[in-house]
């Protein structure tokens, strides 16, 4: 036997015993001390997707996280300031979604083609997470879809102003940075969580399933909506995301408004499923983000191409097309008149005497110069000089009381009725004014007085978008070029020269009677009776591209229509003196002797 040989074979085993043994006490170690740590890999990746490992997929949350965590630059860039940034050489990525054959013919340098549609879905994993990514299309419409997916799919994506056709291309020293070489990502750079990747490849390939549809690309053409709108579709909602002022001041028949934010999200759950949501912003980008949001929350959305429409993507969006707007202002004006009552919001000039003489609870407002008001008024008028005062002193005029107006001849205080009632006034305006029917009322001397009144201090507050309206109005008192059309009249002479010349820039509506029309109107002119349907059949026939001469008998009720239209967003004037009759001689159409027509 070979003892060397045997003693070197069992320091062998030992040695293997030993290491074997010292294996297992480092497994139950590991095991006893470190039960909460996942094994570490060597293999480093990227993977997005989810809120936290192991977090349960829950898409409403990845929304509600995406607008609540939404930086100042709201997921968009300037078009000047991402070519800035293209031109220094900044680490970016960037996405053009145009057609191939678009991209083909000239993209911004570095940009990588991802058309419109499924190639965006299955692109995800190429696109890197360690730099921004810019994406663009042709006018930031679909853009916007495209970066709210991949916002929530885990990117840092921004989409930029106005697309490729209307921001990019109109940069000055764009071309410096217009190439048509190819540009490509690297295969498999990120993983993408397995239910975000199904939600993203799903949200693309339903685009085919509206191709041939007027909710192509998940929009909507402004004709189309317009169409649904006039025939009363109870199949669509309509949601405009602009600011709550810019809502006010004008937006589609019928829409709610949810302002694009941090906290909209929480607003969704007011939205209905079983209807197509159209939703619409300045320009169709912010609502680009809304709409894929709520697509992806299950929603039924789509955008309004252009969006409401502003000089920057012209002839495009709703208001760019001449499409009609409604408001708190035009809603109130239009209940105020549905609901109009039998006074027509005026009170016979002996009647308003009368009242005065006998004590009852009234404010009364002269809106004549505060010379001509200094050198006598009815007792107990406070002084608001027709122009920009009526509009500062609303909020202080009581709401608690009839509140009468007076002027000259009773034409601008038919304007000045209008934007009380509007502000939630009850007013009504003198007829005649002070010099045609005030003054001549028997026994008027007895109150009539040359020391001034104010206000007693129970005014109440104005709705900031009426305030807004009313002060505008007043304001553009002071911008008309033409002295032809101030106060937003016209003179009987002016009237009969443009009539004379046949100018085409005037459009005449009479606000009479129809059988006082038919027996005899200015020529040219159009009838739509002052009454409770008026504002109805103002929508629907009067031309927005003209100036609208408006008349009545002495001028007073067309001094009414003349402000509801031009709180409406017409252009529009009233003619002095109206037709003319024997109460306001020598005003007038008539009482100049200017012919009429049958």
């Amino acid at each position: 036997m070979d003892l060397d040989g045997v003693l070197v074979e069992d320091k062998k085993m030992n040695k293997k015993w030993l290491i074997i043994l010292l294996a297992l006490v480092l497994v139950f170690s590991l095991s006893a001390c470190g039960k909460t740590e996942e094994p570490v890999s060597m293999e480093v990746e990227t993977t997005v997707g989810t809120t936290e490992a192991g977090a349960s997929f829950d898409m409403s949350a990845l929304v509600t996280a995406y607008f609540e965590n939404m930086p100042e630059h709201i997921y968009k860039i300037d078009q000047k300031e991402f070519i800035e940034k293209v031109k220094a050489d900044e680490a970016m990525t960037i996405i053009d979604i145009r057609s191939a054959e678009d991209y083909g013919k000239g993209h911004v340098k570095g940009a990588v083609n991802m058309p419109w549609g499924p190639a965006i879905a299955e692109g995800l994993s190429s696109i890197p997470t360690d730099k921004p990514v810019f994406v663009y299309c042709y006018t930031g419409q679909t853009a916007g879809q495209a970066v709210t997916t991949l916002n929530i799919a885990g990117f840092d994506a921004r989409s930029v102003n106005l697309g490729w056709n209307l921001g990019i291309s109109k940069v000055e020293g764009v071309d410096a940075v217009t190439v048509t070489d190819a540009a490509t990502l690297t295969a498999g750079a990120t993983v993408i969580k397995p239910e975000i990747q199904t939600a993203m490849t799903d949200y693309y390939a339903g685009l085919a399933g509206v191709a041939d549809s007027k909710y192509k690309n998940y929009k909507v053409a402004e004709t189309e909506l317009k169409a649904m709108v006039d025939a009363k579709d109870s199949s669509i909602y309509i949601l405009s995301v602009r600011k709550a002022e810019d809502y006010n001041k004008g937006h589609i028949e019928g829409a709610s408004n949810i302002p694009f934010g941090k906290t909209m999200a929480a607003d969704f759950s007011s939205l209905p499923k079983d209807k197509t949501i159209v939703v619409y912003c300045y320009t169709g980008q912010t609502a680009g983000q809304a709409t894929a949001a709520l697509r992806l929350m299950g929603y039924d959305a789509v955008s309004l191409n252009g969006g409401m429409g502003n000089g920057a993507n012209a002839p495009a969006g709703w208001a760019n097309n001449g499409f009609p707007l409604v408001s708190e202002v035009t809603s109130t004006l239009e209940k105020l008149y549905a609901e109009m009552p039998d006074h027509i919001y005026k009170i016979g000039e002996k009647e308003f005497i009368d009242m005065v003489k006998a004590g009852d609870a009234m404010t009364i407002i002269d809106i004549r110069s505060a010379e001509d008001y200094g050198k006598g008024h009815v007792k107990g008028a406070v002084n608001l000089p027709w122009g920009p005062a009526i509009a500062e002193n609303l909020a202080n005029i009581p709401t608690d009381k009839p509140v009468f107006i007076y002027c000259y001849t009773g034409q601008t205080a038919g304007q000045a009725v209008v934007t009380l009632n509007l502000a939630g006034i009850d007013a009504r305006s003198v007829n005649l004014g002070w010099n045609l029917g005030i003054s001549k009322v028997e026994g008027v001397a007895d109150v009539t007085v040359t020391d001034a009144s104010a206000f007693d201090g129970t005014g109440s507050e104005i709705s900031p978008a009426i305030q807004e309206a009313v002060t505008a109005y007043y304001a553009g008192l002071a911008t008309i070029e033409d002295a032809r059309f101030k106060n937003y009249k016209v003179s009987e002479d002016d009237l009969k020269a443009m009539v004379d010349a046949k100018d085409y820039s005037i459009y005449i509506l009479s606000v009479r009677k129809a059988e006082d029309y038919a027996a005899g109107h200015i020529e040219g002119a159009a009838n739509v009776p002052f009454g409770k349907t008026m504002i109805n059949e103002f929508k629907a026939t009067l031309p927005t591209d003209k100036k609208i001469v408006v008349y009545c008998y002495t001028g007073q009720t067309a001094g009414q229509v003349d402000a509801i239209l031009r709180l409406m967003g017409y252009d529009a004037v009233s003619l002095n003196g109206g037709m003319g009759t024997a109460a306001n001689a020598p005003m007038g159409w008539a009482n100049k002797g200017y012919p009429v027509v049958q």
